[in-house]
């Protein structure tokens, strides 16, 4: 044997000699208790040398089948120690039948087989938890650097769990300092130690003393006004705010607290989120073929899934964009089996394609997504947006009408009313070009709706105010005075299957979406929420506007005549709808430009279709620069 080599000792061995250790001492204890009880002369010593024996013999057998060994102790929760008391149950009835087959001399009575099973019981579950106690505490002396002291928002069973989950994985990183809740009934009592507080009394004051940095949402019966009141009364404080909706985050290795989502600014709106009735729209779905341009989009994707969950018959997914049809893909046919999907990969633009589609599918319901929409993008690439945004458009209208397609809903923007961008412009006109069909003898039921800036969609302002802020800063916001009208992905697409439902023909649909906001007012909050402070750790830059931008948009004109519907926050804009002959003019003029690419042309051009449509000199100016 070679004396330099190390005998090593696994902690797995180590807690198997251990416990069977454990097991002999608690029969020995209960032969100790039991004979100095009854009081009986003699002590059977051989009967005990054979029956310790065969008792930590079964010890060794069970821990094996069972894997004891193999647990590691500090991760033991209430379902191991149930376990673990079963086993030792197992063990000592084997122990009892396996004496019926020794001499009667070494039988022992099945009183202290039962008082053994409660001392090894009690010796086993207390040494595991004396172990736990004494890592953590170890482990606790070992904390180097401040922790951040944290407050979770909800005392039931999300919020113990959440609790639970930090103590095994972010003991050093966090201390919890207290629950709070709005539920009086669990107001000052203790959750394994930890105190509950009222989420409405003091709180301010408790966190300022307390030196509070972080709080955590870990309540799922929590309504949206209120969590917007509790936003509202702590986004002055220093602190950064996260949210778990779910157990299964909490569940398993993965468990990561930086990854846990952030508030929604959604949940910061300033007026009440627009809720409608949408059974009538599930029963007209259910059997129909819809079909969804710009299906991977923020609005379309949305769109998608709002019909899944009415359960249409079947729904053709049309997107130019690869990887996020593909994404849609595997997302729907995961979280919708049953739903018959077609994803079909093809540009607006390309007439003969959409015609294919058309001709194998026949779809009745058409909702239109697809278009550019940055502005600033669309102002040095005019002929681009006018060939997506109106040809494009152009190409469906025609397909629809041939097909005999039952609606046709066209998904406009704020932007086309008194448009100061070619973006704007492009969708004003396609609005007209849709309502113009109104006019004619045809099956399709055209109309338009029109809605502000969706939050949280793909290029608006809010992704890349997140993206800033996660680096630090500066968030970048053109002008302190620029506001906008704001709605949800979901008001958004509630709008859209509303109007497909409601239409005759030639409205267009506007959500009545309260006061604007300022851009400015957005990102402080957004700071705020991060746990920043705005212009102070995350500073604020104002860059100016870009070209094709204004301060103020407007849903509708002061032209518009509005009549109200059975909804008092939907509109309808009643205008003058173009005759065929004005359509036509407009698709020819537009058609003239083809082959040409100098963007002053193309607004000198759409200004002549379109009066109302501002372009400014600055905006020249500056796109040639």
């Amino acid at each position: 044997m070679n004396p330099s080599k190390k005998i090593f000792v696994r902690p797995s061995q180590l807690v198997l000699i251990g416990d069977q250790l454990m097991i002999a001492f608690g029969l020995l204890s209960s032969l100790f208790c039991y004979f100095r009880l009854l009081s009986i002369d003699d002590f059977p010593i051989h009967t005990i040398t054979y029956r310790l024996c065969v008792q930590m013999i079964f010890g060794i057998i069970f821990w094996y089948v069972f894997r004891i060994n193999k647990k590691v102790i500090r991760f033991f929760n209430s379902k191991d120690y149930l376990n673990l008391i079963f086993i030792l149950f197992l063990i000592h009835f084997a122990s009892v039948t396996s004496g019926l087959f020794f001499p009667k001399k070494h039988q022992l009575k099945i009183d202290i087989f039962f008082i053994s099973f409660l001392f090894t019981s009690f010796y086993i579950i207390g040494s595991r938890i004396i172990i736990n106690y004494l890592y953590f505490y170890y482990k606790k002396s070992k904390v180097f650097g401040e922790q951040k002291r944290l407050i979770i928002y909800g005392a039931g069973e999300l919020g113990v769990f959440l609790k639970k989950s930090i103590n095994t994985h972010y003991h050093n990183e966090y201390k919890l300092i207290a629950f709070i809740d709005d539920d009086k009934n669990k107001i000052d009592r203790y959750i394994g130690g930890i105190k509950v507080i009222s989420a409405t009394k003091n709180l301010e004051q408790f966190i300022i003393k307390e030196k509070v940095t972080d709080i955590i949402i870990a309540n799922k019966a929590i309504t949206a006004s209120r969590k917007s009141q509790f936003l509202e009364s702590i986004l002055a404080l220093k602190v950064k705010l996260k949210e778990i909706v779910s157990i299964e985050a909490l569940i398993g290795n993965g468990f990561n607290l930086n990854k846990l989502s952030s508030i929604d600014i959604n949940d910061l709106m300033n007026r009440t989120p627009i809720e409608l009735y949408d059974e009538h729209v599930s029963n007209m779905v259910k059997t129909k073929c819809v079909l969804v341009t710009g299906a991977a989009g923020s609005i379309g994707s949305e769109i998608v899934r709002k019909l899944s969950e009415h359960q249409a018959n079947k729904i053709l997914c049309l997107d130019f964009s690869e990887s996020a049809l593909y994404d849609l893909e595997q997302e729907l046919k995961l979280k919708y089996p049953s739903i018959h999907y077609h994803f079909i990969l093809a540009d607006i633009r390309n007439h003969q394609i959409l015609e294919e589609v058309f001709n194998k599918f026949s779809p009745e319901f058409l909702y239109h997504a697809a278009a550019y929409k940055h502005v600033p993008m669309m102002e040095q690439y005019p002929w681009e947006a006018v060939q997506t945004n109106i040809f494009g458009t152009v190409n469906l209208v025609q397909l629809a009408i041939r097909f005999n397609t039952e609606k046709f809903v066209f998904i406009s923007s704020d932007k086309a009313v008194n448009p100061t961008s070619i973006m704007g412009a492009t969708k004003r006109l396609s609005e007209i070009i849709v309502q113009g069909q109104s006019s004619n003898q045809n099956k399709t039921s055209f109309v338009v709706t029109r809605f502000g800036n969706v939050l949280g969609s793909n290029g608006s302002v809010v992704p890349l105010f997140k993206k800033q802020i996660e680096y630090g800063g500066p968030v970048t916001v053109t002008h302190p005075e620029m506001v906008r009208y704001f709605m949800t992905i979901s008001e958004a697409c509630q709008l859209v299957l509303e109007a497909s439902v409601m239409a005759n023909g030639g409205e267009i649909y506007v959500f009545d979406m309260g006061k604007p906001i300022k851009i400015v007012d957005l990102a402080r909050n957004m700071i705020k929420l991060a746990g920043y402070v705005p212009d102070e750790q995350i500073k604020i830059e104002f860059v100016g506007e870009r070209p094709g931008e204004k301060l103020y948009e407007e849903v509708f004109s002061l032209n518009e005549k509005l009549q109200e519907t059975h909804h008092e926050k939907i509109l309808i804009s009643k205008e003058r709808i173009r005759d065929n002959y004005e359509v036509e003019e407009i698709i020819l003029s537009l058609k003239r430009l083809e082959n040409h690419y100098d963007p002053e042309l193309f607004k000198q051009t759409i200004k002549k279709l379109l009066p109302e449509y501002k372009c400014t000199k600055e905006n020249l100016v500056l796109e040639k620069s």
